[in-house]
């Protein structure tokens, strides 16, 4: 396992959902986020820094709609000079169109880079203001700059004369084209259209002496129509040939323009690499902070623990929310060790567990996390081993595949964070509870941060373990009479578990297995039954185990 997240865990976070939510404005900024990675440890400085310039940015657009708006509107129109830079670089002479993007990144990025830190200070630019302003003077050497790019005689002073002659003979061939097309016009009932062609039916009694008539020249057919313009005559074909040799002229002298810029870009190249880096790291600070804005999210602060209050699932709250329901947030500590939550099915107990995982790889991926406040460790990994990982490739059940994936991490650095839901479920119930324990009593020594989910007591015997427990069902359901199952079960078990996590402190767990089979329908003489059952195993059982508490 050689990636920081892999794929299951992105999977069974909702990772990607999230992650598609995180939306770059410009294509450096789309391009910088394929590539985007944690923060790893030993960069807690950079960390913390990157937030507290998402911090800066959201309190400048809370407190001033208009600059928040200036913002967004300069970014959407900052174009990618990446292409241009690279020709630079080979020393090849990008066109008039690749100028202007050129230009266009450095006034637009001269604007970001003057607006940002008048409401966020905290902001930092590496570049200086006063490159920006010379990379604009290179392409554009007059009093007043502008936004767009044109080679204009600030550039050269040879180009006005050249580009005056040009417009001269461009007009006296577009005269002469006029006065020969208007004499053939008084002659015949001809017309020309936007194309200044004339369009002459093939029926009309006038086809054969017009196209007889050498001032006409035929051009195109179609099977009921043809196409004539007028004939160059020789006033327009020595005005053409004059507008020709002032074109070549012009376009001479351009090319050594756009030479001579290419050589005094050179020494510009540093700070245009730099300033393409810095407009995508603005670019994904504020898809950063707009992407947090979702979920009302938070700086996490650095720590040893994984320390959550108010953790929120963005994505399952708003499924919650769409049912008329809301999200119990999840307060919970994950330290070095083994941390476990135990509690009834249908508790919230994998939720709990995604909730830490997403807040875990937000915060470390740099982004300000669903909750009301949290502080976290930058870790060397992340692996959640929850749901079906059953692999039909390797021949693998779902057993073997969470033992796979289990084992794998022992294998990478000391310090990562696992995952785990319900480890030994997928074999039979003596052999898993004495699996899980014995992996929670292997991962309470080692020195990662385990967060697992187990319906077996026999984990609760591991004394290092740190334990959380669900609150569980209001104990005013458990009666003897179940609704049926038509939907008013799963409304009176929704409405009464209670989700919030709470240390355990070795008191019994309430059994709430029956009661939840009984307000989902299964019938009464099956739960009956069960409960007799239950007696015989906790007499057999003895005191020991109702000492120690079960869970379901």
């Amino acid at each position: 396992m050689k990636v920081w997240m892999d794929e299951d865990t992105g999977r069974s976070l909702r990772w990607y959902d999230i992650w598609s939510r995180f939306q770059p404005r410009t294509p450096m900024g789309q391009r910088a986020k394929e590539s985007l990675s944690p923060f790893m440890p030993g960069e807690e400085k950079e960390w913390q820094r990157s937030l507290a310039e998402q911090e800066g940015l959201r309190a400048a657009r809370n407190s001033r709609a208009d600059w928040g708006r200036r913002v967004e509107e300069l970014l959407k129109r900052l174009p990618d000079p990446s292409a241009v830079l690279r020709m630079l670089e080979r020393r090849e002479t990008p066109k008039v169109s690749d100028w202007f993007r050129l230009k266009q990144f450095l006034w637009q990025g001269r604007l970001l880079r003057e607006w940002i830190p008048e409401a966020a200070p905290d902001f930092r630019f590496r570049t200086q203001e006063e490159e920006w302003r010379e990379g604009i003077a290179l392409m554009d050497p007059g009093s007043v700059p502008s936004a767009a790019f044109a080679l204009t005689p600030a550039l050269d002073p040879r180009l006005g004369p050249l580009q005056s002659r040009r417009d001269e003979e461009e007009r006296r061939a577009e005269e002469a084209r006029e006065r020969a097309a208007t004499v053939v016009e008084e002659d015949y009932p001809l017309r020309r259209n936007r194309e200044g062609e004339w369009v002459v039916d093939r029926h009309s009694p006038l086809l054969k002496k017009i196209l007889e008539d050498p001032r006409v020249l035929r051009v195109r057919e179609t099977p009921f129509e043809v196409i004539c313009r007028p004939s160059p005559t020789r006033e327009e074909t020595e005005a053409i040939r004059r507008l020709n040799l002032a074109k070549e002229e012009l376009e001479a002298v351009e090319r050594e323009i756009l030479t001579r810029l290419v050589a005094s870009f050179q020494p510009k190249l540093p700070f245009l690499a730099e300033a393409v880096e810095e407009m995508a790291h603005l670019d994904l600070q504020w898809a950063r902070m707009q992407a947090a804005e979702g979920w009302d999210g938070t700086r996490p602060l650095p720590g040893e623990s994984y320390r959550i209050e108010g953790g929120v699932h963005p994505l399952v709250a708003e499924t919650l929310e769409q049912q008329g329901r809301s999200f119990t947030p999840v307060n919970v500590e994950v330290g070095q060790g083994a941390t476990v939550i135990i509690g009834p099915n249908m508790g919230g107990k994998t939720v709990a567990l995604t909730t830490v995982g997403l807040i875990a790889a937000l915060g470390q991926y740099g982004f300000l996390v669903p909750a009301c406040r949290s502080s976290m460790p930058l870790v060397p990994w992340i692996v959640a081993v929850i749901g079906d990982g059953q692999d039909s490739r390797s021949g693998l059940s779902t057993f073997g595949a969470e033992v796979r994936r289990i084992a794998d991490t022992f294998s990478l650095p000391e310090g990562g964070l696992l995952l785990a839901d319900e480890v030994g479920r997928g074999t039979n119930p003596v052999e898993g509870a004495a699996l899980s324990a014995a992996l929670t009593g292997h991962l309470a020594r080692c020195g990662n941060r385990s967060l697992q989910v187990t319906h077996f007591r026999e984990v609760l015997e591991v004394g290092e373990a740190r334990v959380y427990r669900v609150m569980g069902l209001s104990r005013d359901l458990g009666s003897s009479s179940f609704p049926p199952s038509n939907g008013e079960g799963e409304r009176i078990l929704a409405e009464g578990m209670d989700y919030r996590l709470i240390p355990w402190e070795g008191e019994p767990v309430p059994r709430d297995a029956l009661t939840i089979a009984g307000l989902l329908g299964l019938p009464r003489g099956i739960l009956q039954d069960a409960q007799r059952r239950l007696g015989q195993t906790a007499t057999e059982g003895g005191k020991a185990t109702k000492s120690k508490g079960v869970t379901e």
